[in-house]
């Protein structure tokens, strides 16, 4: 009986043996990255990362995550301050669509940067939390930002040699479009490298950004577009179309000079009352026609306005014409310009 009893009683001990012994291995001492610098990967030599789950392979890809978001940010912070914007109506409702081209870019660069970011140690929490370190050496991603900077410097540079090739004066507009978008990434990559060098010292800017918005502004003015009115259904549009082109920077030019047709359209419905309110809404329309009579771009607005009286609507729909055309003509012509 006594022997009987012995063995369950030795097996227990060495099963509780065996876990303790690896339970040590597993809740080691915590290492010092868990919340604060590596003494290993130090932070000036590597840019670090943490992350933490409830797994090994999630708190990897969590530490690598966190260590993408470094650089995203700083690329973020001058990559979207340019936007694509695209004014769509569905089911009545005005909604805008932003473009994904900026995200897309912000991601390509990104990747190009981390490229060589590692996991270099994971730990496990005694309540079995997993934690990663994921590191990138700061001179290998120095190197890798230079280089997309070096990119953006070439094709900056080939694309302003070919101005001079462009006959189409809105094809010159979009050469100075696409470098000084390609100014702004770049700024957000002189800004990353430093911070990544220590030096704080990066690349110095090839290519004067106040110079070159000047040349597009040049290059806008010599548009010489002439207004026209295809249907007004309120009246005053014709002038409202006038002022926002003056405001953009391209006043009218006269008949015999313009190179371009810029012409409008507002299309109201019949007004509507509900709950003691008139509504009147309509279709504000906007095309570029070149001298050859090619069409270089159209772009349409979905309007809404409400008044307590039927009189005032198509005074608050000239006004909110006016605000559209005021604020997005620019943008909208700048947008025609892109496609080539």
């Amino acid at each position: 009986m006594r022997a009987s009893l012995k063995k369950p009683f030795i097996l227990s001990c060495l099963f509780l043996m065996g876990c303790m012994k690896t339970a040590s291995v597993v809740n080691a001492n915590q290492p010092n990255w868990v919340n604060g610098e590596s003494s290993k990967y130090p932070n000036s030599m590597y840019v670090v990362a943490t992350g933490s789950a409830s797994d090994t392979e999630r708190a990897k890809d969590r530490a690598l995550a966190n260590l993408t978001r470094v650089f995203e940010l700083r690329i973020r912070e001058s990559s979207t301050t340019r936007q694509d914007v695209q004014v769509v109506n569905q089911n009545g409702s005005e909604s805008v669509n932003k473009s994904q081209r900026i995200m897309q870019n912000v991601n390509i660069q990104t990747n190009k940067i981390i490229d060589g970011a590692r996991v270099a140690e994971q730990w496990q929490s005694p309540d079995l939390t997993h934690y990663a370190l994921a590191v990138l050496d700061r001179h290998q991603a120095g190197n890798n930002i230079r280089q997309e900077i070096a990119r953006i410097d070439k094709e900056a540079d080939f694309e302003l040699s070919t101005v001079a090739s462009k006959k189409n004066p809105l094809h010159q507009v979009a050469v100075y479009q696409r470098v000084l978008a390609s100014q702004d990434q770049r700024d957000a990559l002189q800004k990353t490298l430093k911070v990544i060098d220590l030096s704080g010292k990066g690349v110095a800017a090839k290519w004067n950004r106040a110079e070159l918005r000047d040349r597009l502004e040049s290059a806008l003015a010599a548009l010489k577009m002439k207004a026209s009115i295809i249907q007004d259904s309120v009246g005053g549009l014709d002038k409202v179309l006038k002022g926002a082109m003056a405001k953009s920077g391209f006043p009218e030019a006269p008949a015999g000079l313009a190179g371009y047709g810029l012409s409008s359209g507002l299309e109201i419905q019949s007004p509507t009352r509900k709950d003691d309110w008139y509504w009147l809404r309509g279709t504000l329309t906007l095309r570029l026609v070149s001298a050859d009579g090619k069409v270089q771009g159209n772009k349409s607005w979905p309007l809404k306005v409400s008044a307590s009286s039927r009189e005032q609507l198509n005074q608050r729909m000239l006004a909110k014409v006016e605000k559209k055309l005021n604020q997005e003509l620019k943008e909208t012509i700048l947008g025609f310009a892109s496609v080539e």
